[in-house]
């Protein structure tokens, strides 16, 4: 059976998604309004005893192999401590300009700036000044802001961890329950070859991990209710842009569109890469337009261009103008060349990955001769390996960050481990079921 999306009229479909965004502007803003209001001296005293163990620990630990591509980035996270510390009822217009308190002060040897800007904040002193971070929503500050009032960093990032792994395991679950332990077990690789231990270690990280995880777990929903998929994406954007500090979005919008592409397989229904495309655009409309959203409200609600910041950053960020003394960051050749370093780690990694991915690929060849899987049946699915090349597309047109923080922005490779086990474990149902209803028909 071939699968026929039945989407209903396009101006009913932008309704709903308009609707959607709407939504969740309000309630974006109201769940950072009410966060200003969670109990300040509380979040202090919690912030003040964080500072201790981020001072012994520093602001890029590098964990488990003691490779680049296992670095906890603990300046960000200190930064998102320092933006939910200076999120208050003293000034509410930081729910939308996102200030970062700083002062004068010379650090002693072995003392982080940063961290000490914290600590002061922490204990009550008086800023010197502030930068200002309007470009993001910073939105994980409506839930970091109530977790530091009763938790303080170390704890947070311990349940945080927890969480990862208990979604990880739900959605092992699910995809082993409404597919096959076969495609559970390729989503399964497909985190455990991105460190999913030093992901679970960093607030920063984790954000589109636990959006993707939630995600999976509500698209067996979608199943037989195709005209929600283009809301279902578009909201995903909405909440990726929302939470995400930028680390890894499209693996939001790429773990749920193969698990729902797989699922519609196993009933029988053929996957188009049209379909694919629309969800992926209606994820990037949701992504793009919660920013813009973010951006005007902004300039509209406080004195500060949030227009003028975001869009002289994303030109920066993408090449469009290049940001003077990083025009050697622009390089398509040396971002793949470290997004290589981190996937491989050293010369014996990559050899060892090569081959496990040769074996793979040579087991393959070795079904498909022996089960007599034509080039039609391989190609049926073949859709699945657009969502595998994504994160491709996604480092060539990123070059610069990916440049700069490779170390964490790899892991969107994740995605094309899982696409590529989902295709292949597909085109293998695809050969029996077809071989099941032929020996039925005679």
């Amino acid at each position: 059976m071939r699968y026929k999306e039945e989407y209903p009229e396009g101006l009913r479909e932008f309704g709903k998604c308009a609707v959607a965004l709407l939504l969740s502007v309000f309630l974006a803003m109201a769940s950072l309004l009410i966060s200003a209001f969670a109990p300040q001296q509380r979040i202090n005293d919690h912030l003040l005893t964080s500072t201790y163990g981020l001072g012994v620990e520093g602001l890029t630990p590098i964990i488990s192999d003691h490779r680049s591509n296992s670095m906890l980035d603990n300046y960000t996270d200190v930064t998102m401590l320092r933006a939910s510390g200076g999120t208050n009822r003293n000034y509410l217009g930081a729910i939308l300009t996102n200030p970062i308190y700083t002062y004068e002060i010379e650090t002693e040897e072995g003392e982080d700036y940063s961290i000490k800007c914290l600590q002061l904040y922490s204990i009550g002193e008086r800023p010197d000044g502030q930068w200002l971070y309007p470009r993001y929503w910073m939105g994980f500050r409506a839930i970091l802001r109530w977790l530091l009032v009763f938790l303080d960093y170390f704890q947070i990032r311990r349940y945080a961890g927890t969480l990862f792994f208990t979604l990880f395991a739900l959605v092992i679950c699910s995809v082993s329950k409404h597919v096959d332990v076969k495609t559970a077990f390729a989503f399964s690789v497909s985190i455990i070859l991105v460190r999913p231990q030093v992901i679970a270690n960093c607030l920063q990280y984790l954000c589109c991990f636990l959006i993707a995880f939630s995600a999976m777990l509500l698209t067996p929903k979608l199943i037989k209710s195709p005209k929600w998929d283009s809301v279902f994406f578009f909201e995903i954007g909405i909440v990726t842009m929302f939470f995400d500090f930028y680390t890894v979005p499209i693996v939001t919008v790429g773990f749920p569109l193969v698990y729902l592409a797989v699922l519609r397989i196993r009933q029988g229904q053929q996957i188009t890469i049209m379909w694919l495309i629309r969800c992926v655009l209606f994820w990037l409309g949701g992504y793009a337009l919660m920013w813009l959203a973010k951006l005007t409200l902004t300039d509209l609600l406080t004195s500060t261009d949030g227009l003028r910041n975001g869009l002289s950053s994303f030109f920066g960020r993408v090449g469009i103008e290049k940001t003077e003394g990083l025009e050697e960051y622009y390089s398509v050749s040396m971002a793949f060349e470290r997004i290589g370093e981190a996937i491989f780690s050293d010369a014996e990694g990559k050899i060892i990955y090569l081959t496990g991915a040769g074996m793979i690929a040579l087991t393959a060849c070795v079904c498909a001769i022996r089960r007599k899987i034509g080039w039609t049946t391989l190609m049926t699915h073949s859709c699945l390996l657009f969502v595998a090349v994504m994160p491709l597309i996604w480092f060539t047109v990123t070059a610069q960050p990916i440049v700069i923080h490779y170390m964490f922005q790899y892991r969107s490779i994740a995605l094309t481990h899982w696409a590529v086990g989902a295709y292949l474990s597909a085109t293998f149902w695809h050969s029996e079921e077809a071989k099941e209803k032929l020996l039925a028909g005679k």
